[in-house]
């Protein structure tokens, strides 16, 4: 029993690991196109660029365990952070959660894109500013098209109306799409390209020059 209890809880302590070690191997695969003698001139590129990271709605702020996943995933990945079945809280409820997650967020000195640690010229910061304002975003998801005044509309129906996935002042589903397939995907790339890779692909080729000095001596 207490065998089992022992590998729950690291299965649940080190749930990151599976994540991390594949967005790992992605770059060590791009690694070694970069590195091969007769190299393609268009590598291809199976990089994980962003990490969508769903937070539970409980209303009370990030877990422990949350807290200890984004830490260890934030200098491998893009995250954005992302409040799952958001329409289970009131707008009031929504807002005040939102400003638990930022200041845990804060306080953890977790890196949630997009950074505000890189430098931003006017217009990168014109983008961001209104994206770091709605961090985390708070999604509602559905498979199922409603009709609604002979329009079809994706969302849930409820007891008291209609929840539009695309419609803003219901949820922020639309802002994360624009973002991820408008006007940030190339960022996203240009991030992980130039920043997440770059620091694995710095670490990998120190460790390995480490361990050639040390059997040349």
């Amino acid at each position: 029993y207490d065998h089992i209890n022992k590998q729950w809880y690291q299965r649940r302590v080190r749930g990151w690991l599976p994540i991390y070690d594949h967005i790992n191997k992605q770059f060590d695969g791009y690694l070694k196109e970069e590195r091969s003698v007769v190299r393609r001139k268009q590598i291809p590129d199976s990089r994980i660029h962003c990490c969508l990271y769903f937070i539970a709605p409980t209303g009370h702020g990030l877990k422990a365990l949350d807290i200890s996943c984004m830490k260890k995933l934030h200098d491998v990945v893009n995250i954005i952070p992302v409040i799952a079945k958001a329409d289970t809280m009131t707008i009031d409820e929504r807002d005040s959660f939102k400003a638990r997650i930022r200041d845990d967020i804060a306080a953890a000195e977790i890196k949630v894109y997009p950074s505000s640690l890189l430098p931003e010229d006017d217009d990168v910061l014109a983008a961001n500013t209104p994206i770091r304002r709605h961090l985390p975003l708070a999604i509602v998801g559905s498979d199922r098209a409603l009709t609604i005044n002979n329009k079809s509309i994706l969302g849930r129906q409820t007891k008291w109306g209609f929840v539009e996935v695309e419609n803003p002042n219901h949820c922020e589903f639309s802002l994360l799409r624009d973002m991820l397939l408008r006007t940030h995907m190339q960022d996203l790339k240009d991030t992980t390209h130039e920043d997440h890779y770059e620091n694995y692909r710095h670490q990998k080729l120190s460790d390995e020059s480490t361990v050639n000095n040390g059997a040349g001596a």
